[in-house]
């Protein structure tokens, strides 16, 4: 019995490979796994945002940007934005200039791509957060300016 259902086993999956379907399967199944890898990163990086850890955030929505497929624009632009805003509170806390310089390249690489796709509740949203990002930086630099005078 044991015999027989390896054959037909054998026989199907040979029969899938000549037929081609057998590859198609593979690369399904190997872009499914993308899509759940990536799906999983962003759901841990929306727990570890909701929880205010946002250093653990942005890693997980780079470990998803390297999984979502290039075509799948929409995802891409959105998890960008997530990180953007993960490296800005990050740098805004800080008061790190260079990462909110760096937050506003992501926003501008979101915005970019949600450009493309048309989305535009999407491009307000983005276009909202680098004026954000960009009048913290003025106020950072203005700030700077103002504690070197005194000094």
């Amino acid at each position: 019995m044991k015999k027989q259902l390896a054959t037909v086993i054998i026989g199907f999956i040979a029969g899938l490979a000549i037929s081609g379907v057998l590859g198609d399967l593979i690369v399904a199944v190997n872009n499914s796994a993308g899509r759940i890898s990536s799906a999983w990163s962003i759901s841990k990086a929306e727990k570890y945002v909701a929880g205010g850890n946002f250093e653990a955030a942005s890693a997980e929505y780079e470990k998803a940007l390297k999984k979502i497929n290039p075509d799948n624009k929409k995802l891409l632009a959105k998890t960008e934005n997530n990180l953007a805003m993960c490296v800005f509170s990050i740098a805004d806390k800080k008061n790190d200039a260079l990462g909110i310089k760096r937050s506003i390249g992501i926003f501008s690489e979101s915005l970019a791509l949600s450009k493309e796709t048309g989305d535009s509740q999407s491009i307000s949203q983005v276009e909202t957060n680098i004026n954000e990002a960009e009048a913290v930086l003025s106020h950072l630099k203005a700030e700077h300016k103002d504690f070197a005078r005194r000094v």
